[in-house]
């Protein structure tokens, strides 16, 4: 009995491991059926009767998977779908749909520019509803205008239509006047929006239409240079002509400047901008140009783009009156122009050379140096340069013509210009690719104040031009201007004086005259400080009393910054600030201060010192450098004074 039990167990074992038994551990529930067992309550040999075990021997499932019912459920949906999509297809005519919404827009495909021109939109509704509080908006593109207004810039049209009932029509006309280059196309665009009864839901549909411009009413080119090299002053030549066959109101003009432009004149007056015309009306045909003289500095290699802009001005701006912000309002832009500059190496290259000082900084200078200028040049292209013409220009306030000489070059004194071309120097005939050469004069700065007039930050300029015939090339400039340019600056000359006083001046002195030995006497000292040209800074004067002079603690005037080392006996005069030709009486700098002596018997038949060597130091605000001058000693001859006598300065007995 036992070894029948095992026999089972083993069975039931090798079906749980087995690849190939039924799938009993997927079943949702096992079958068995009632059955009253005897449980044996101790062991014996044997037992009386089998236990059986009711099992389903064939693990069928008979329930239904989830697999099975979501196929089964997928294809019931999709049998619902397509029914209902038919039902919609062949009987849905009451639903509401943007495409039995015809809009149709009748009009030129092609249209002269800035001539009036009307489109016809017509609307049918082929729905089996009313369409209700139709509104239609048209949006216009940029250079539109108003035809009733042409001034006044058009951007959109709307227009409240209503309601529009079952297959019914609805028309509407719009007008405009639509500006741009020849050839480019426009799009307008018409968007309905609409209601239907029952809801609460807003509907749109858009059309748009496109037309082509087969003229534009207003033509503007730019004229100019397509390289440049940085630092040149150029033209830029606006040329505006009307192709309307009516007059193109309150036009203006507006310019965009790349970074490192520099707007230098116009032969229009600018607005305060220096970017905006008012150019006002123009007649069918007529043209106008308007020449912008500028500067442009950069880079090798960079490319720099203007923008102009043509059109009618705002009408709340007013002809020929600029907004508030000094630019022109343009309401309606009739054309646009953009115009590309590259910033290229100059095919020769000038630099100038001060004394052997080739740098581009200013240089400082002295009345009355002379200064040799070496003007050097360089080929910087790979063919030869001919016919080559190099010129200076000579100006500034401290310019001296009687002091140029120019080396082989002409000086023109009229217009102070020295000239060097083939004529003057053979070697100016052809330049080789990547060769140079120099050439050279001499100048110097010169004094050029008058009784009346005075020259303040006094200065030499020199500005070298050079041109020379190149392989033509359209649109590259041949000549070029300012190439370079260096300045002589010359700086101030102070000087101090100073002087001593007995009877004169702010201060009563004592004692005997001449000095009498193991006597005191008093004496007043005056220094004076000038300067010429230009203002300077930070001026002092320091001097050091002899050990034997005595500083009494009294100056004049009152408000002047002077002070006095007990401990080193040096009188220090802070002036600051002096400005150009203080030696002028309104603009003199001066102090008086009262020293004392007691001479010794040593002194006898000396004149002894009262001030040592005095100094005085600024800073040039206009050059920027140091600057000096000094006093000699100052005895007790005071031969100033006007009542001094040879023998009044010595000391005696």
């Amino acid at each position: 009995m036992l070894d029948e039990d095992k026999d089972h167990i083993e069975q039931l074992k090798s079906t749980l491991y087995s690849r190939t038994a039924p799938d009993i551990r997927t079943r949702r529930k096992l079958r068995f059926s009632d059955h009253e067992s005897e449980i044996q309550k101790e062991w014996g040999d044997s037992l009386d009767e089998p236990v059986p075990t009711i099992l389903n021997k064939n693990y069928e499932d008979h329930s239904m998977s989830f697999f099975t019912k979501l196929l089964i459920g997928s294809i019931i949906f999709c049998v619902l779908a397509i029914g209902v999509g038919s039902y919609l297809f062949f009987n849905g005519s009451n639903l509401i749909s943007g495409n039995n919404i015809d809009i149709t827009i009748d009009g030129p495909v092609s249209i002269p520019g800035g001539e009036p021109v009307s489109f016809d939109v017509t609307v049918v509704n082929k729905n089996n509803v009313d369409l209700q509080v139709v509104d239609m908006a048209v949006d216009f593109p940029t250079g539109s205008a108003d035809p009733a207004n042409p001034s006044k810039e058009l951007k959109e049209y709307r227009q409240l239509i209503g309601n529009i009932a079952t297959g019914a029509t609805a028309h509407e006309t719009i007008q405009a006047l639509l500006f741009g280059e020849e050839n480019l196309q426009k799009e307008i665009s018409v968007t309905l929006t609409y209601s239907i009864k029952g809801s609460t839901s807003v509907f749109t549909k858009t059309k748009t239409y496109a037309v082509i411009l087969n003229s534009s009413p207003i033509n503007m080119t730019v004229n100019t240079f397509k390289e440049i090299t940085t630092g040149q002053v150029f033209d830029m030549k606006v040329d505006i002509k009307s192709n309307s066959q009516q007059i193109l109101h309150s036009l203006a003009l507006q310019a965009t400047y790349p970074f490192g432009y520099t707007f230098v004149s116009s032969d229009l007056k600018p607005l305060s901008d220096n970017a905006s015309w008012i150019i006002g009306d123009l007649p069918p045909g007529a043209e106008r140009i308007i020449t912008i003289h500028g500067m442009l500095k950069g880079e090798d290699g960079d490319t720099r783009s203007f923008h102009f802009i043509i059109g009618a001005q705002n009408s709340t701006t007013g002809n020929g009156v600029q907004g508030s912000t000094g630019i022109a309002s343009i309401g309606t832009e009739y054309t646009t122009v953009q115009q590309d500059i590259s910033i290229q190496k100059p095919f020769l290259s000038l630099k100038l050379a001060v004394d052997d000082d080739s740098t581009t900084a200013d240089v400082n200078s002295r009345f009355g140096v002379t200064h040799t200028i070496k003007v050097n040049y360089f080929n910087n292209l790979t063919v030869p340069i001919s016919n080559v013409q190099l010129s200076v220009h000579l100006s500034g306030s401290a310019y001296d013509r009687g002091s140029v000489q120019a080396e082989q070059g002409y000086f023109q004194s009229a217009t102070d210009d020295i000239t060097w071309n083939q004529q003057t120097t053979p070697a100016l005939s052809s330049v080789a690719a990547g060769d140079s050469g120099q050439v050279e004069f001499i100048i110097s700065a010169k004094d050029m104040s008058t009784s009346g007039r005075g020259v303040v930050d006094p200065v030499v300029t020199i500005t070298a031009n050079a041109s020379g015939d190149r392989a033509q090339e359209s649109q590259v400039p041949e000549t070029l201007k300012v190439i370079t340019s260096r300045s002589i600056k010359v700086s101030s000359a102070i000087s101090l004086s100073g002087r001593v006083l007995r009877t004169v001046g702010p201060f009563t002195n004592t004692g005997p005259i001449p000095p009498q030995v193991d006597k005191p006497t008093t004496y007043t000292i005056v220094w004076t400080a000038n300067n010429t040209t230009n203002p300077v800074n930070n001026t002092e004067v320091t001097a050091s009393l002899p050990a034997y002079v005595k500083w009494l603690g009294i100056f004049n005037p009152s408000n002047e910054d002077v002070s006095y080392d007990v401990n080193t006996g040096v009188v220090t005069w802070n002036v600051g600030n002096l400005a150009a030709y203080a030696n002028s009486a309104s603009q003199r700098r001066e102090i008086y201060f009262q020293v004392s002596i007691q001479p010794s018997l040593t002194q006898v038949t000396q004149a002894p010192i009262l001030v040592n060597q005095a100094s005085m130091t600024a800073t040039d605000a206009y050059t920027g450098i140091p600057l000096s001058a000094s006093q000699n000693n100052l005895t007790t001859r005071f031969s100033t004074d006007p009542t001094y006598q040879e023998s009044s300065g010595v000391v005696v007995k």
